[in-house]
């Protein structure tokens, strides 16, 4: 996919602008991601083309893949500035509360995303994006973890974000909320609090104009974070790397992860769907992601599969099959 194409973000930011700036469709937004992206999907297609080795040395590069990013660091900015002039003159209720849905699915659903993209780089400016990003939404500590844990022990009962075999999606986002944190402290405790003082002072910065902001600002966090587990949910379901005669587990690889080819929300999120790519081979930009055949595949984007992790049930009915059919080519091929 063409660097250029990454700009369909804009799509998802035109049409949450226009419902924060007519109340009336503040329920679009919502309808777009669970409803209009999914149909997109099945329209696109999937996309399974991988760029040339000629196409690779130019999108991985700095000029190629930071302009996209930082666009969106300005909007992510707009859109939570504009649901704070919202909440100023809102009551509290549920009205407020569907605004901070709104404004958290924008923070999450692609914030998080972008901050993800950007805690793992190795120059200061991306960095510091992130981290103003991730502290927006509470979670500045994910820049530890997940970089410095859940790529190392990805697949593992040792990963928070790993969720197990027939693990129910609300027992999961409880567990890897709080074991995610637990286990970034142990990381790195200064870098964690740091973040923890930068989220701090957003809240006092939200308390300070109302008690309306300081709920909506702290409720659009939880919607944000919790979509981002809700993702973890789906990158790793069922999936388990092995241990060998030494008691290590094997390299990671392209198989420990699930993968999705769907065009239009792989667009959306900076190819994080590409997720086996992206552990196999964690330095690489989302710009030049590959697809892999020999990795698990998910039936359809993030947001369809989100909607099926909700619905326990029917997750399990869908996803477990899927997993039993995963481990036995996976042994058979073995």
């Amino acid at each position: 996919m063409h660097p250029i194409q990454f700009l369909a973000f804009l799509v998802y930011t035109a049409v949450t602008v226009f419902a924060l700036q007519r109340p009336e469709f503040l329920w679009l937004p919502a309808v777009f991601v669970f409803v209009g992206i999914p149909l997109i999907d099945l329209v696109m297609g999937v996309d399974k083309t991988n760029p040339s080795d000629a196409q690779e040395s130019v999108w991985k590069k700095e000029i190629v893949w930071a302009p996209a990013l930082y666009l969106y660091s300005l909007t992510h900015f707009l859109v939570l500035g504009l649901g704070v002039s919202l909440a100023l003159a809102l009551p509290l209720g549920w009205d407020l509360l569907l605004l901070a849905l709104v404004v958290g699915l924008y923070t999450g659903g692609l914030g998080i995303t972008v901050g993800h993209e950007l805690c793992h780089k190795k120059e200061f400016a991306p960095r510091l994006v992130a981290n103003l990003i991730l502290s927006s939404v509470w979670y500045q500590h994910f820049a530890v973890e997940h970089v410095r844990g859940h790529h190392l022990l990805v697949s593992t009962p040792d990963d928070p974000a790993s969720a197990r075999y027939n693990e129910n999606v609300y027992f999961f986002v409880v567990r890897s909320v709080v074991t995610s944190f637990l286990h970034a402290l142990k990381i790195d405790s200064k870098a964690v609090w740091g973040g923890v003082v930068m989220s701090v002072l957003f809240t006092l910065s939200a308390a300070f104009l109302s008690q309306s902001v300081l709920v909506f600002f702290l409720a659009q966090s939880v919607v944000a974070f919790v979509l981002l587990e809700l993702v973890n949910y789906l990158e790793h379901y069922g999936l388990v790397r092995k241990k060998n005669v030494s008691g290590r587990y094997e390299k990671v690889t392209p198989i420990h992860s699930w993968n999705s080819a769907h065009k239009f929300s792989n667009l959306l999120l900076f190819n994080l769907q590409r997720h086996s790519d992206h552990h196999a081979l964690a330095h690489l930009p989302y710009t030049v992601l590959k697809h892999h055949d020999q990795a698990p595949q998910l039936p359809s984007g993030y947001p369809g599969m989100i909607l099926l992790a909700l619905v326990p049930p029917l997750w399990f009915k869908v996803m477990n099959p899927k997993v039993k059919a995963w481990e036995s080519q996976i042994s058979t091929s073995a």
